[in-house]
């Protein structure tokens, strides 16, 4: 059997054709993948704060469901009950909202529910200690 030089050429060529399409499309897959590489980097302080946010919110939810009180719940109560000047007592109306009750120690625990105008500044004070207190016991 012989074999012709043509062939071999056309054979060469074509092996060289392909080598070219492979190289070239390598090429552009990497750099799609340098390119589609986004890099995103926050901050320490902004991931304190954005973990706050999540505490926070995930302890307020608790008080909204009427969860067993751990050291931190009571402290913001404490707290809030300080600032406020008399013993406040928080509950759920519906599981949508707080309730502020003024405790009455003297008259045999009775409790004296807020307005709603002064429930509403008592909730965002609430909020705000609840923010400063897992924002200051965080690493």
């Amino acid at each position: 059997m012989t074999i012709i030089n043509y062939s071999v050429q056309q054979i060469l060529r074509t092996y060289h054709q392909h080598l070219n399409d492979r190289s070239r499309l390598s090429k552009e897959k990497g750099y799609k993948k340098v390119i589609q590489q986004d890099d995103v980097s926050i901050s320490q302080e902004s991931k304190k704060k954005l973990l706050t946010d999540k505490i926070t919110q995930e302890i307020t939810n608790q008080f909204l469901s009427g969860a067993d009180r751990n050291e931190t719940m009571q402290a913001i109560i404490n707290q809030l009950s300080q600032e406020y000047g008399k013993p406040l007592e928080v509950s759920s109306d519906d599981e949508q909202h707080l309730v502020f009750k003024i405790l009455h120690k003297e008259n045999g625990g009775e409790t004296e529910v807020l307005s709603p105008a002064e429930n509403e500044q008592v909730r965002k004070r609430l909020f705000d200690i609840t923010k400063s207190v897992v924002y200051d016991n965080l690493i």
